[in-house]
């Protein structure tokens, strides 16, 4: 079997806590979030994390839309742009869930989602309407999100020419076999996608400047290469 490449995942530290200032409820410890290969998120927390006690203490990815922390802070969940994690703490539940100590999260990115517009992290006690605190994150870009291991010998027959390219690439072979095409940006997104065969051209022309990750799946297996659309 080929190999494939693993692409576009990073890791941001959310760490400018304490926005909530009744005693006990800032949010303590160790958050970060990381965008995966796979198109979703994972929220971890780290095993020195603590808030207070609450009945369904959850934690979000908001976009402020240039709203201050202050503002926020003063918003109903429902009224806020957001991605749900899920519990981190719930007196009522059966069993209770502590609000301390190590958790992870892993939920996909809805369709039409634009990431890199995402700069909160947002916890709320749905059951009272209550903030509980939040925290702002350097933004999923292509500035902070980098390309973590390419395997070069994966492409033992496989050519892709002319790179960096502007209008048509060929993916040349000397195997003639139908191949699936798919095309992601810096941030893992797909971007093109198409069944045809090897040693014909693909244009990509209408794809927006900048590296990109090239796959190419066929009967034999899977292999990507990074390119350069200029």
């Amino acid at each position: 079997m080929l190999q494939q490449i693993i692409f576009a995942q990073c890791t941001v530290s959310a760490t400018n806590f304490g926005n909530n200032t009744t005693s006990g409820y800032a949010i303590t410890g160790d958050v970060s979030i990381t965008l995966n290969t796979n198109n979703t998120l994972t929220l971890n927390l780290g095993s020195n994390f603590s808030t207070a006690s609450g009945p369904d203490v959850r934690a979000y990815l908001v976009k402020s839309n240039g709203a201050s922390n202050t503002a926020l802070a003063q918003s109903r969940i429902a009224n806020l742009e957001r991605i749900e994690f899920g519990l981190v703490a719930c007196s009522g539940c059966n069993p209770v869930i502590s609000p301390n100590g190590q958790k992870s999260f892993t939920v996909a990115i809805p369709n039409g989602v634009v990431i890199s517009e995402y700069d909160r992290v947002f916890f709320y006690c749905l059951q009272f309407n209550a903030f509980w605190d939040l925290s702002s994150f350097n933004s999923f870009n292509s500035s902070n999100c980098a390309i973590l291991s390419t395997d070069n010998s994966a492409f033992n027959d496989f050519t892709i020419y002319p790179n960096p390219v502007q209008n048509d690439i060929q993916i040349k072979s000397p195997i003639s076999e139908e191949i699936f095409v798919e095309i992601y940006n810096i941030l893992g997104k797909k971007v093109y996608s198409q069944i045809t065969r090897t040693n014909s051209n693909i244009n990509v022309s209408t794809l927006k400047s900048g590296l990109h990750i090239l796959s190419i799946s066929s009967r034999r297996g899977k292999v990507s290469k990074k390119i350069q659309i200029n």
